[in-house]
């Protein structure tokens, strides 16, 4: 196990791209059910996509650089652009039962629910 981890770590380090396929949290997640379906899944702001190289939240697209896990806790440092610029987040999700919470950029955003 401590090897897998080490391994992980070491190919973030050369920003290879760290497969989080196995985590629970890769997926679609907003803080209102509702907001996965109809307008709210339309617009792509209102629900937070988390896939194995990417994150895009609230018209912003990131790629997935480092990453490592404490506990419960998948820490990431992003490459985003948007609002015409580009630049690099910490992005953390912590996963407690049916809901991830999400602290992007150093602020809190609450947690969101698993779209289905």
């Amino acid at each position: 196990m401590r090897l897998a981890h080490a391994t992980l770590v070491a190919l973030a380090a050369f920003g290879a791209p760290v497969s989080l396929a196995a985590e629970p949290m890769t997926g679609r997640w907003a803080a209102d059910p509702s907001l996965c379906v109809g307008q709210g899944a339309a617009s792509g702001k209102a629900v937070l996509v988390v896939t194995n190289e990417t994150l895009r939240w609230a018209g912003e697209v990131c790629r997935v650089g480092r990453s490592y896990r404490t506990g419960d806790t998948l820490h990431l440092e992003a490459f985003c652009s948007g609002k015409g610029s580009r630049y690099g987040i910490p992005v953390s999700l912590r996963l407690h039962g049916d809901r991830v919470f999400v602290i992007w950029n150093r602020a809190a955003r609450g947690g969101l629910w698993r779209c289905l």
